[in-house]
């Protein structure tokens, strides 16, 4: 139970941080498009007899790049669209011919807390150090960048580097979460905490840390919650999200956008 614990708080802070620059760079649907790839690479590998993680790996790694790759010379949405529609529908084209008890697949779709393990929570806790040590290290050039990246271009910071950077950190965070998370959930957490922040908090920083406290307190309560009621623990927190995300609209009924 500690080591579940401890991969829903790292989880829950990684994709709080997630959320931040998902939502301010308009990526949302890139998110969803990782998870869902990610799903027919589960699924994939699952029907050819491999270990689910390294299908669901490869494919959103694949989703990522494409994403990169393609996003700067045609519209993004419909890069995200066109990639992970196919990615999906190569793993049901797999799934036909296989005959075995596919019941993992639904737990990478929903999400299943008890998948978490010490191996998880390492990986989870290496990604923490790195984003951590990235964003302290480069404080002042990703404000700079998140804002303006025309007058970030003026001052030489390697806007596509940055592009880079961000897209594939994005991606890692979703890939090392999505088992524990279910694709559903890892969807959910990597807007909501953001949304909240943002129409409750100013300053860049700020908004930062509280979209991963925001995160790390509904990935938490859902987990009592699950445990409490004997409830899936991805179906209840995403339920909560959008529950408190609602809640805190009406009672402050302002635009959803970052303040300086």
């Amino acid at each position: 139970m500690e080591i579940q614990l401890l991969v829903v708080l790292l989880g829950g802070i990684l994709l709080g941080l997630t959320s931040f620059f998902v939502v301010s760079k308009g990526l949302a649907f890139a998110t969803t498009g990782v998870a869902h790839a990610m799903f027919g690479g589960i699924a994939l590998a699952v029907a050819v007899g491999v270990n689910p993680q390294i299908g669901g790996f490869t494919f959103g790694l694949l989703m990522g790049i494409g994403m990169h790759v393609f996003g700067r010379r045609l519209p993004q949405d419909a890069v995200i669209g066109l990639t992970f529609s196919f990615l999906m529908s190569v793993g049901a084209i797999a799934l036909r011919f296989y005959r075995g008890y596919a019941n993992l697949l639904w737990s990478y779709m929903f999400g299943n807390i008890t998948l978490a393990t010490p191996s998880s929570a390492s990986v989870l806790l290496v990604l923490f150090v790195v984003v951590s040590t990235l964003l302290l290290k480069f404080r002042s050039t990703i404000q700079l960048y998140m804002f303006n990246e025309e007058i970030a271009a003026a001052e030489r910071i390697p806007i596509r580097a940055y592009d880079a950077v961000i897209m594939l950190t994005i991606t890692l965070i979703i890939i090392f979460t999505l088992r524990v998370f279910g694709s559903i959930l890892t969807s959910s957490m990597a807007v909501v905490p953001a949304l909240i922040s943002f129409m409750l908090f100013g300053g860049f920083w700020f908004s930062l840390l509280m979209s991963a406290f925001i995160s790390v307190l509904l990935s938490t309560t859902g987990y009592a919650l699950a445990y409490l009621l004997d409830l899936p623990f991805g179906a209840i927190t995403t339920t909560l999200s959008f529950l408190s995300f609602v809640m805190v609209w009406v009672l402050r009924m302002r635009k959803v956008w970052l303040k300086v």
